[in-house]
């Protein structure tokens, strides 16, 4: 094995090549694969509370304008909505249309099949090692 291997670079290559099939897929019902990640965070968080812009700018890790120009484009294509909350009528939610939950549903069954056959690749013990060599690597770099 060629001893100048590089962990950073190949996890990297991992995860381009997986992001590149979900903004591939995402595409094809017309959203970027950030809009795509955004209707996910949206759908997998507002059942738990409400979700406004400065809560994707954090869990995403995207500067506000970026995330208000992604955002415009979003309402603009009928795939959220923004409601205005009582406490405070500058603040407004965020909440997927309908049209938003559907691409959001097909977007999150593809990304499941993905990670089944990445899953179905490994035996049990291959994958338990991968994902406690991972975790382990991770907390080492952590801030």
């Amino acid at each position: 094995m060629d001893k100048e291997v590089r962990i950073g670079k190949k996890m990297s290559m991992l995860s381009k090549r997986i992001h590149r099939r979900i903004d591939k897929e995402a595409s094809q019902y017309g959203v970027t694969g950030v809009q795509a990640r955004i209707l996910g965070f949206i759908y997998h968080k507002s059942d738990k509370k409400d979700i406004f812009q400065k809560d994707i700018e954090e869990e995403l890790d995207i500067r506000r304008s970026s995330v208000t120009s992604v955002l415009q484009l979003m309402e603009k294509n009928g795939h959220i909505k923004r409601i205005s909350v009582l406490e405070d009528a500058r603040l407004k939610k965020i909440v997927l249309t309908e049209k938003g939950m559907e691409i959001q549903r097909n977007v999150y069954e593809f990304i499941l099949r993905i990670e089944k056959s990445l899953r179905d690749e490994l035996n049990e013990d291959e994958f338990n090692i991968l994902i406690s060599l991972i975790d382990r690597l991770a907390k080492k770099i952590a801030d």
